[in-house]
């Protein structure tokens, strides 16, 4: 069993002092096109050091003796939608967003000079969120491909956002992510403009599940689901009705 150590840097906090669930659940999957779901059973801070494993279907990621994540191969919880216009992503792109970030140092929808730069807005239908993200050269390595983490890091921002549009029937308290989920078709390169959607799928009493997809120019890129776990209040906060668009 191959063994990696991954040192956590406070570049990539999602809530304050906690890492961005996406980021590490995109260092728990590494490289694999999947698909394939990560369970986040710990929270992660800037300064641990993690030890990944790799397993024959996945990884299992220790914080010491703790296990902290778990990747395995297995179906998304969702199928990707057809993909929204251009032009409509580009109008909903020149409204505000109607809301304030939950988290301005967050890595992936924050306003830090140092963040992804995913811009994030909801569509008028009421239903989805968009995104258009065209990543600078900082994330790429050397053959211009953005890391797979960078891109789970975007999907867990744009999914959960879509909470703000259309929140679950039973809404207040809080929710963190419990499990998260991506299938690759192609990478992504700098240089290039590609867009998000995200919405709601489905919802109970112990979890949210929203369901995400990216689109190139060349067609789907990659689709995802994020599955969060209902809080009494610590976590992203869930609204009780839409926020003002």
């Amino acid at each position: 069993m191959s063994q990696t150590t991954i040192d956590l840097l406070d570049t990539y906090v999602g809530m304050p002092d906690t890492m961005q669930g996406g980021y590490v659940a995109g260092l728990a999957a590494g490289a694999s096109n999947g698909p394939i779901r990560v369970h986040i059973r710990k929270a992660m801070h800037p300064g641990e050091s993690l030890v990944r494993s790799v397993k024959e279907d996945g990884a299992v990621i220790h914080r010491d003796t703790e296990l902290v994540m778990s990747a395995s191969l297995g179906p998304l919880h969702v199928a990707p939608r057809s993909p929204i216009a251009r032009e409509t992503i580009d109008a909903a792109m020149q409204r505000p967003m109607g809301w304030e970030p939950p988290y301005p140092q967050c890595i992936g929808c924050g306003h830090e000079v140092d963040g992804l730069g995913v811009r994030i807005r909801p569509l008028s239908d009421g239903t989805h969120v968009v995104a258009v993200w065209s990543p600078a050269p900082q994330w790429a390595d050397e053959n211009g491909v953005i890391p797979r983490e960078f891109v789970w890091t975007a999907f867990d921002c744009v999914t959960a956002y879509v909470l703000f549009v259309d929140p679950p029937e039973k809404a207040g308290g809080g929710a963190v992510t419990g499990n998260i989920a991506a299938q690759f078709f192609d990478d992504v390169h700098v240089g290039e403009t590609y867009t998000f959607q995200s919405w709601r799928e489905r919802d109970d009493e112990r979890s949210i599940i929203c369901g995400g997809a990216l689109y190139g120019a060349g067609g789907l890129v990659a689709v995802a689901d994020q599955e969060m776990i209902r809080t009494k209040d610590w976590g992203f906060q869930i609204p009780s009705e839409p926020l003002a668009i």
